[in-house]
């Protein structure tokens, strides 16, 4: 018996002597030279920065990057809307989270009607009817790398779909970039989106551009009056703000202390 356990001990470390494996994702990779000289480079590129006080940003850089080139390894994906990794869904949506961990009966309705699932080729398929492919792929690109490219034309449909799958560090961002580019034609639909998602930066701004310019958006008509019909208790807290400007401050100085997530 003695001898048994010995010979199975021996087998093990020829076995491990033979070979390496990195594993990826629960895949096994050989390593081989290549590998082993990009693992030197990275190490080397990272132990250059040891001493720098930019240190941790150049870790989250690098993170960045890896996470950057995992986008889209069909080889290893296992999930699909565009190649992507459960994991990465499970941690930075809990939209996602819910629907992976076969609790999609936790979202309401109207989130569940969005999210059609399907499996092939034991991949899971994520069928997505309520954003566009183009915002869809800013918010993957986010999901893995935490860089979105910002503009004018894409910014609030990113900040949607941040908000309808609780994305909260794509709410912020989206959010920041947006109070900037506050005007009296874009206010109101910024306005029903910080409700909608309740992102307490944006409508803090939005309120504080409102009763700033209340007269001018009132004006506008046509998009006054359908806003006002559809939202009407929205429009009895604003017109509250504007008669009571000096509380809204000071609630808006008390919401600053507390994390704008």
């Amino acid at each position: 018996m003695n001898s048994s356990k010995t010979s199975l001990r021996n087998a093990d470390q020829q076995r491990t002597t033979e070979t390496s494996y990195n594993f990826v994702l629960g895949n096994r990779y050989p390593t081989t030279s290549s590998n082993n000289q990009r693992y030197q480079q990275h190490a080397s590129a990272g132990h250059q920065q040891i001493n720098n006080d930019n240190y941790d940003v150049e870790l989250l850089k690098h993170l960045s990057k890896d996470f950057s080139d995992l986008l889209n390894r069909t080889d290893i994906s296992d999930c699909t809307f565009m190649a992507v990794h459960r994991c990465v869904l499970v941690a930075r949506s809990s939209t996602f989270s819910a629907v992976m961990s076969g609790h999609i009966n936790r979202l309401d309705l109207d989130k569940q009607k969005e999210l059609a699932t399907s499996t092939k080729n034991d991949k899971l398929i994520i069928s997505i009817n309520k954003t566009d492919p183009e915002t869809m792929k800013h918010v993957i690109i986010f999901l893995y790398t935490a860089k979105c490219d910002l503009n004018e034309r894409n910014a609030l449909h990113i900040l949607d779909a941040a908000g309808r799958y609780d994305i909260k560090s794509l709410k912020v961002h989206a959010a920041q970039f947006l109070v900037n580019h506050i005007n009296t034609n874009n206010v109101l639909t910024l306005i029903e989106s910080a409700y909608k998602y309740d992102n307490l930066l944006l409508k803090q701004r939005c309120i504080d551009y409102f009763i700033d310019n209340s007269k001018e958006i009132m004006d506008i008509t046509e998009l006054w009056k359908p806003f006002s019909e559809k939202y009407p208790m929205i429009v009895s807290e604003l017109l509250y703000w504007i008669v009571h400007q000096d509380e809204h401050h000071q609630h808006t100085a008390q919401l600053q202390l507390h994390s704008q997530w």
